[in-house]
């Protein structure tokens, strides 16, 4: 996909990415989990969702994450799903988890690693194959993904991978001589930020 000229994610630069020496992706088999989706609110009321879209957008992610991980061999001790419905700040979201009361719920499961994942959603003009004869632009869907991973003993920060490279959008355009654009379906955009934290969490 050449989706060119995206020029921001959705949210701010945050810390930077780290990954501490002792991680090790083989060794996250029962972690518990901290799903946060973050859709932004834009003006007034409810912005660029709809009702019904915040209402089921949270759960499709949920149900797309918990499969994803199975497929891997990841099989979560506790999934707590978190909806922000109405997501207004210039942080990355992922700071508004409270850090302390996932890994207290983390000790009690006995999990091997808390896993921390925001998907941050908003909507935007973007401008696509920008370095062509023909640029075009169009409102739409960018998915952020920050995930992090935390020892669960002592809370120390194992992994850490914030927004990084090209956003995710729900634009597929080729812009070759051939040009051809399709708009993805909201399960289709969630798979891509699915599997792009799956690629981050798994990483060697």
């Amino acid at each position: 996909m050449l989706a060119l000229g995206l020029l921001t994610g959705c949210a701010s630069p945050g810390p930077l990415a780290m990954r501490h020496p002792e991680y090790r992706p083989a060794e996250v088999r029962r972690p518990a989990v901290v799903l946060q989706v973050s859709l932004d609110q834009t003006g007034f009321g409810e912005g660029e969702f709809t009702k019904e879209e915040r209402a089921s957008i949270p759960d499709q992610f949920e149900a797309g994450l918990i499969d994803a991980l199975n497929n891997q061999g990841i099989f979560p001790l506790d999934v707590v799903l978190t909806a922000q419905r109405a997501y207004r700040g210039s942080s990355n979201p992922i700071e508004r988890i409270d850090r302390a009361q996932a890994l207290a719920r983390a000790r009690s499961l006995r999990a091997d690693v808390l896993l921390l994942v925001d998907m941050h959603l908003g909507r935007k003009d973007l401008v696509y194959c920008r370095v062509t004869r023909r640029p075009f632009s169009a409102r739409s869907a960018v998915l952020a993904v920050t995930l992090e991973v935390l020892r669960v003993s002592d809370g120390t920060p194992l992994l850490r991978e914030p927004p990084a490279g090209e956003p995710l959008t729900d634009i597929e355009a080729e812009c070759g001589r051939e040009r051809s654009i399709r708009r993805l379906s909201m399960e289709e955009l969630a798979g891509a930020g699915i599997s792009r934290a799956l690629t981050l969490l798994l990483r060697r």
